[in-house]
C-alpha cells in the first residue's frame, strides 16, 4: 500500500514518509506540558509524567526507523477541537488500514492527546523542523489551521 497516497485518499492535506533519525527533538518543549496547557498533564496516562521521561520518549521513537507525517489544514474559522478530534480520528484509521496490510507495529503521535496515544509535543517533536523536513509548511500566512500526527513504523525494504 502506498500509505501516503492513501491518506490523501482519507482526507489529509498532505503525507510524507521520513527518516525517523531525521526528527528534531527539542527537550525543553516538555515545559508546555509541565504547564498544562491542553490541561492533561497528570491527567491522561497517555501524557506526562506517566507517559515517560523524554529521553525515554524519544528513545522509543527513534526505535522506528520510518515516519509517516501526516497534515490536514483547516480555516481559522472552524472549531480547533473538533478540527483535531476529525484528525486524530483519520490517523487511526490509516493506522488501522497499516496494521492491516502488515505493519503490526507502530507508534501514533497525536495532534494534542488522543485516546491512549501521546501528542508530538509530549515526544518533544519539533513540529516546524519536521514540516521543513517533508516539504509541509507549519506556520502559513494564510489564515489557516494546520494539525500534524506521526505513525511511525518499521520499514525493513522488502
Amino acid at each position: 500500500m502506498n500509505y501516503t497516497e492513501r491518506a490523501k485518499q482519507l482526507g489529509f492535506s498532505a503525507a510524507a514518509v521520513m527518516d525517523t533519525k531525521n526528527l528534531v527533538f527539542k527537550p525543553e518543549y516538555r515545559v508546555f506540558c509541565e504547564e498544562n496547557r491542553c490541561g492533561n498533564y497528570d491527567r491522561n496516562p497517555a501524557c506526562p509524567p506517566e507517559s515517560g521521561s523524554v529521553e525515554e520518549m524519544k528513545e522509543k521513537a527513534l526505535s522506528y526507523n520510518k515516519t509517516l507525517v501526516l497534515q490536514t489544514t483547516q480555516s481559522n474559522d472552524m472549531d480547533y477541537k473538533k478540527a483535531k478530534l476529525v484528525h486524530n480520528r483519520l490517523t487511526e484509521s490509516l493506522a488501522e488500514e497499516m496494521k492491516k496490510d502488515g505493519k503490526s507495529d507502530l507508534l501514533i503521535m497525536t495532534a494534542g492527546p488522543y485516546r491512549h496515544h501521546s501528542c508530538m509535543s509530549a515526544y518533544c517533536v519539533d513540529a516546524q523542523e519536521m514540516a521543513d523536513a517533508v516539504g509541509m509548511i507549519c506556520w502559513g500566512k494564510d489564515g489557516k489551521v494546520r494539525y500534524f500526527s506521526q505513525v511511525l513504523f518499521h520499514d525493513t525494504g522488502k
